[in-house]
C-alpha cells in the first residue's frame, strides 16, 4: 500500500519517451544499476494530502510519522528485526511465545488485563504477529487516548514483566493457536517447505510453538531462553516504528521521543544467517504431499538470490506478470483451455529465507489435470524458455509501469491500523524515502535484472510439489499430521516432461485493451444518499456519489435477481456449477481488467450478479463483454466433469477446515431457511448434464429482475445507459417478480435449538447464538455491550483459564433479526465443560457490568460513536454503508444514520437491561452449534432440557416454513 510524490513524475515522463530508443540505448539500459534513484524526501502519491516525516531517535530507533488531521483514531506499530529464524534450535516458537508474553503486563502497568481493557474501552484495536524475519506489534485508539496508549504500548519493549507465573498459561495459548491453525494445509506446507531444505538452515525448524517445544530441556530453561531472546534482540537499533495521528508532525515527534526514546539501545548486530538454504541435494526434487483437504495443486518453486533492493527495476514483478497473464495463448490460459487447471499464479518473496528468496508458480489442477502432470510441468518450463527467448521486451515494461503508475496516482487510503503495521514492517527492508512508493516504482527497464532472475528459474534450481490425496508418502512431520515423500528429478523424467508438452503451442501476452485513458471526474450530485434513477417492472437502478473522494473510480453492481436457485437442492447445485464454470470462462477478461486497474467479479446469490470496480473509463465495455460471455457460455461433458469434481471436493474439504471456519457456516446453514444440507446437494450432482446447466442459465435470466447499484464516478445518463444495455440482452417477455431476499429463522422467544456433530478435527467448537426481532435500540445497546464484555471474556477464558486461543462475543444485524453470540474453539475441554465455563463467566459478568461507572460507560459509548462517524478511508468503505441497505432492499438508505443516533442515545441502564434479557432468554431465541473433535469423542455435548434437536437441516427448514 504505497504512495507517490511529484519527484516520481520525472520518472513517468521520461518513460513516455522510450519508444524511440535505439538498440545501443537498450543495451545501455540493460547494464544500468538496479538501485533506485536517490530521493531526498518521502515519495507519496499526488493524491495523498497527509504529511510525512522520517525521524531517527537518539537510541537509533527509526520512526516514520504520518500526520492526518482528518482522522478520529490514531495508530502505532513497532517492528523488531527478529523472528522465527532467530530462535534457538531447541525452542521452536520462542519468538512467537515472547510476542504473546509482552501483552501480559509491564512494570508500570502490571495488571495483566489492563492494556487490553484500556484499548477496548477507547475504541481501539491491538494485536501482533511473528514472521520468519521480524515481529510486529500494532495498536490504534481514539485520538484523545493516544498518549496514554503509547505509554502502555512502548513499555512492552523496555520493561516487560515476562512474569513466569503466566508462562504455563501463555504456553497453552500458543499451543491452542497451533492446534487451531496447524491442520491447515497451507500452514503444513509452509513447514514442509522448511523440512525439505537444508537441515542446518533455521527455516527447517518448527516455528509455531507448542507445549512440547516450549518446555525446559534439562538444565536449559524456557524462562532463561525467553529473557535472553528479549534482552538480545529487543534493542532499539533493530526496531522500526510508524505513528499515525491527527496531531502536527512536531507534536508527534515529541511523542516518539517521549515514549519510544526510552527503549534501550543494546547495539545488537543485525541478525545474519550464514547457512545456505539449499545445497544441490535439496534441489531437483519432487516433493509429494498428501493434503488434509481435497487439495489438487502443483507448485514449481525456485530458490532465488535476495533482490529486495531491486524494487526500482522490478524483475520479479515483470516475470510474475508474464507468468500469471491469462491472455490467449499464455501458459495460464492454455492450461485452463485444455481443462487442466482452474487457476495459475506466480509469487516471489525475495527474502523469504533470510539470506535467500523464493519464486513460485502455483497451479490449481482439475481432475483431468491430475492425470496430466507431465504435460503441465513440461509446459511450465517450455513457457519459461519462451520468455527467455522472446519475452524481455520494453512493451511489457511500459504496460506494467502504466498499470502501477495509475494505481499509485489514485491510491486510496486504508485503515490507519493496517497502514502503520505495513509501514513498520516495510521499514525493516526499505529506505524511509521509498517506504510508501516501493511497490509502485518502475523507474527503468533493466533487461539484465530480468535475465538474472530467469537464469535461476531452471530445473536444476527447482523443487516441484505434487499435492493431492493420492500422492505416495513415507515420512511424517514433527508436530503436524501431514505426510510426504521426496524423489529426484532425473534426466529421464525431464525428457518425459518435454515429450509430453512438445505439441503445446504457447504465446506471450497480447496488448491490454482495457487500460484507462480518461480520468475526467463527473459532478457529484447524490452525496447524501443514493438516488433512484429507474424503478419499473424488471429494472431498478440506483446511483450514489462520493462525499469525500474525487477519483475516477467506482463500483457498478448488476444483480439479475431471482429466487430460482434457492427453490431446491438441485437448483442450488446447478447454480453453483454454472457460477464456477462462468468464472473460469471469464478468467481472461478478469485478468486483463485487473492489469488495467479494474476488477470484474461474477457470482451467484439470489440470482446471477456481475460487479465491476476500479477505474470507470472502460467499465461499461467490461461489463457488456462479461455479460456477453455469460450469454455465450457453453460447457462440454469433460468440462462439467471437472466442475462436478471441484464442487464435491469443496464440500468434502470443509470437514478439514479450522473448526471456527466450520462453526459459522454451519450456523448460517441453519438460520438461512433457503439453504440445504451438504448431503442433499451431493445427491444431486451425478445426474446433472451439460444441457441442464445451459437450460438453468436461460431459466434464471428469464425470471431475473435487473437490480443495479452504482457508486462513484458516474453520470446518471451513463449508469442508465449501461443498465438498459444489459436489460436489452435479457430474454424478452421475462416472468418478473419482486426482489427476492433470503428467508431467515425467526425463533420464538425462549425457544432453544441445538445442533451437535462430531468432527474429524481434534478440538471442539461451540457457538451460543441469540436471535430476536430486529430493534435498533437493542442493536445500539449490543454494540456498546460488546466493547465491555469482549475484553472481560477474553481475559477470563483465554488469559486466566487458558481454554482457547480464539474466544469472543459479537453482534450483527441480519435482515429482520438481531444476532448476538458467544463462540470458542478449544483444545482443552469438551463442549459441555467449555460451555459451563462460559456460563460461569456470564453469571460473574453481571457483577462486573453493574460496577461499570458512568464515566467508563460514556468513554466506551463515545468510542463507538467515533467508530461509526469517522470519515471513510476509501471509496469502498463509503459505499459499503449504502450497498448493505441496497442488498436488504432498504431503499431509504438510512440504516447507518439511524444506528448512529441510536448509539448516541444508549444509556448504561440500556446495556445492563439487554444483558439481563440475554441471560434470562425471555426475549431471545437461541441456537447452539456444537462440534466435537476426536480428542473429546467421549466428552459430553451441552444438553438443554428444553432444547429442540436439529438432526437434518432440510427437515428443520421445512418445518419452519410451514
Amino acid at each position: 500500500m504505497k504512495y507517490w510524490h511529484i519527484s516520481l513524475l520525472v520518472v513517468l515522463l521520461s518513460a513516455c519517451q522510450q519508444n524511440a530508443k535505439t538498440p545501443a540505448e537498450l543495451q545501455l539500459t540493460s547494464k544500468q544499476s538496479t538501485a533506485p534513484a536517490v530521493q531526498l524526501s518521502i515519495i507519496k502519491s499526488t493524491k495523498d494530502n497527509r504529511q510525512y516525516q522520517s525521524l531517527k531517535l537518539d537510541n537509533e530507533l527509526e520512526v516514520l510519522l504520518v500526520s492526518d488531521p482528518s482522522i478520529e483514531k490514531s495508530a502505532a506499530a513497532l517492528s523488531v528485526a527478529a523472528g522465527s529464524l532467530q530462535e534457538p534450535e531447541n525452542f521452536g516458537g520462542l519468538a512467537h511465545y515472547l510476542e504473546h508474553m509482552l501483552f501480559l503486563g509491564t512494570k508500570t502497568y502490571p495488571d495483566v488485563n489492563e492494556y487490553n481493557e484500556f484499548i477496548a474501552h477507547n475504541g481501539g484495536t491491538e494485536n501482533a504477529y511473528t514472521e520468519l524475519d521480524h515481529t510486529n506489534y500494532m495498536v490504534s485508539v481514539n485520538n484523545e487516548a493516544y498518549d496514554e496508549a503509547l505509554a502502555r504500548f512502548s513499555r512492552f519493549f523496555y520493561e516487560a514483566l515476562l512474569d513466569e507465573q503466566y508462562a504455563d498459561k501463555e504456553r497453552n495459548a500458543v499451543h491452542s493457536e497451533w492446534t487451531q491453525k496447524g491442520p491447515n494445509d497451507w500452514v503444513i506446507m509452509g513447514q514442509l517447505d522448511g523440512y525439505t531444505l537444508h537441515p542446518d538452515h533455521p527455516i527447517s525448524q518448527f516455528n509455531w510453538g507448542n507445549l512440547e517445544s516450549l518446555a525446559d530441556k534439562g538444565d536449559d530453561k524456557l524462562q532463561a531462553q525467553l529473557v535472553s531472546f528479549y534482552n538480545k534482540y529487543y534493542s532499539s537499533n533493530l526496531m522500526k516504528a510508524a505513528m499515525i495521528s491527527n496531531l502536527p508532525l512536531a507534536e508527534m515527534a515529541e511523542l516518539a521521543k517521549k515514549h519510544f526514546g526510552k527503549i534501550t539501545n543494546k547495539h545488537t548486530a543485525q541478525p545474519q544467517i550464514a547457512q545456505v538454504v539449499a545445497e544441490p541435494e535439496q534441489l531437483q526434487q519432487i516433493i509429494h504431499y498428501q493434503p488434509q483437504t481435497d487439495m489438487k495443486q502443483l507448485q514449481v518453486k525456485f530458490i532465488i538470490d535476495d533482490n529486495s533492493d531491486a524494487f526500482a527495476v522490478k524483475p520479479n514483478v515483470y516475470l510474475k506478470y508474464l507468468l500469471g497473464s491469462e491472455m490467449p495463448g499464455t501458459l495460464a490460459s492454455t492450461l485452463r483451455e485444455m481443462g487442466l487447471s482452474e487457476n495459475l499464479w506466480a509469487s516471489a518473496n525475495p527474502s523469504e529465507y533470510g539470506n535467500a528468496g523464493s519464486f513460485t508458480i502455483y497451479i490449481e489442477l482439475t481432475e483431468t489435470g491430475l492425470k496430466q502432470r507431465d504435460l503441465i510441468v513440461g509446459t511450465v518450463f517450455k513457457y519459461l524458455d519462451l520468455i527467455k527467448q522472446q519475452g524481455i521486451d520494453t512493451k511489457y515494461f511500459k504496460e506494467i509501469k502504466q498499470s502501477l503508475s495509475n494505481s499509485f496516482q489514485f491510491k486510496e487510503k486504508i485503515d490507519d491500523y493496517s497502514y502503520a503495521m505495513q509501514i513498520a514492517a516495510d521499514l525493516q527492508k526499505l529506505p524511509a524515502n521509498y517506504v510508501l512508493s516501493s511497490d509502485y516504482e518502475y523507474q527503468r527497464f533493466n533487461s539484465q535484472a530480468i535475465k538474472d532472475v530467469l537464469a535461476q528459474l531452471t530445473l536444476d534450481n527447482a523443487r516441484i510439489f505434487y499435492i493431492d490425496k493420492d500422492q505416495p508418502t513415507d515420512t511424517g512431520m514433527d508436530f503436524f499430521v501431514g505426510k510426504y515423500s521426496t524423489s529426484k528429478i532425473t534426466a529421464q523424467l525431464n525428457q518425459q516432461w518435454q515429450k509430453a508438452s512438445e505439441d503445446v503451442a504457447l504465446s506471450l501476452p497480447t496488448p491490454n485493451t482495457l487500460m484507462p485513458e480518461n480520468f475526467a471526474l463527473v459532478k457529484a450530485e447524490f452525496t447524501d444518499k443514493p438516488k433512484t434513477l429507474v424503478s419499473e417492472p424488471g429494472l431498478h437502478v440506483y446511483l450514489g456519489h462520493s462525499k469525500y473522494f474525487n477519483q475516477p473510480k467506482g463500483s457498478f453492481a448488476a444483480s439479475f435477481n431471482t429466487g430460482l436457485e434457492k427453490q431446491s437442492p438441485r437448483n442450488t447445485v446447478l447454480s453453483a456449477l454454472l457460477s464456477r464454470g462462468l468464472n473460469l470462462s471469464l478468467t481472461t477478461l478478469q485478468s486483463e481488467a485487473s492489469a488495467a486497474g479494474m476488477r470484474l467479479r461474477f457470482g451467484s446469490f439470489n440470482g446471477l450478479f456481475l460487479t465491476a470496480t476500479g477505474f470507470t473509463d472502460k467499465q461499461a465495455k467490461l461489463l457488456e463483454a462479461g455479460y456477453q460471455q455469460v450469454l455465450n457460455y457453453s460447457v462440454t461433458q469433460d468440462q462439467l466433469a471437472n466442475l462436478k469434481a471441484a464442487f464435491i471436493s469443496d464440500i468434502e474439504s470443509k470437514k478439514k477446515h479450522m473448526l471456527l471456519n466450520q462453526l459459522f457456516p454451519t450456523f448460517n446453514n441453519i438460520v438461512n431457511l433457503d439453504e440445504y444440507s451438504d448431503e442433499s446437494l451431493l445427491a444431486e450432482v451425478a445426474a446433472i448434464t451439460p444441457n441442464d446447466i445451459i437450460s438453468f442459465r436461460d431459466k434464471m435470466l428469464k425470471h431475473a429482475t435487473l437490480n443495479v447499484f452504482a457508486f462513484g464516478n458516474y453520470t446518471s445518463e451513463d449508469v442508465v445507459k449501461t443498465a438498459k444495455s444489459l436489460q436489452q440482452l435479457l430474454p424478452k417477455n421475462r416472468k418478473l417478480s419482486d426482489i427476492y431476499l433470503s428467508k431467515t429463522l425467526k425463533p420464538a422467544a425462549g425457544t432453544v435449538y441445538n445442533w451437535q456433530s462430531n468432527s474429524d478435527m481434534t478440538d471442539i467448537a461451540f457457538g451460543d447464538f441469540y436471535l430476536a426481532p430486529y430493534d435498533i435500540k437493542q442493536h445500539a445497546s449490543a454494540r456498546v455491550l460488546q466493547k465491555v464484555l469482549r475484553p472481560a471474556l477474553f481475559n477470563q477464558i483465554r488469559t486466566e483459564e487458558q481454554l482457547a486461543y480464539a474466544v469472543g462475543f459479537f453482534n450483527q444485524a441480519l435482515t429482520e433479526q438481531l444476532l448476538l453470540g458467544f463462540y470458542i474453539q478449544s483444545p482443552a475441554k469438551g463442549p459441555a465443560a467449555v460451555a459451563d465455563r462460559i456460563e460461569h463467566f456470564k453469571a460473574g459478568f453481571t457483577k462486573q457490568l453493574a460496577e461499570l461507572s458512568e464515566e467508563e460507560f460514556n468513554t466506551i459509548r463515545n468510542s463507538d460513536v467515533i467508530s461509526l462517524t469517522q470519515p471513510p478511508k476509501n471509496l469502498s468503505e463509503e459505499e459499503s454503508v449504502f450497498k448493505n441497505d441496497w442488498r436488504k432492499n432498504n431503499l431509504n438508505f438510512d440504516s447507518h444514520s439511524k444506528l448512529v443516533q441510536a448509539v448516541k442515545a444508549v444509556t448504561r441502564e440500556d446495556i445492563i437491561k439487554l444483558y439481563h434479557e440475554l441471560l434470562a432468554q425471555e426475549h431471545f431465541g437461541r441456537v447452539m452449534v456444537q462440534m466435537r473433535g476426536t480428542n473429546f469423542k467421549d466428552q459430553a455435548f451441552v444438553e438443554h432440557k428444553d432444547a429442540k434437536q436439529i438432526t437434518d437441516v432440510n427437515d428443520f427448514h421445512q418445518a419452519q416454513l410451514k
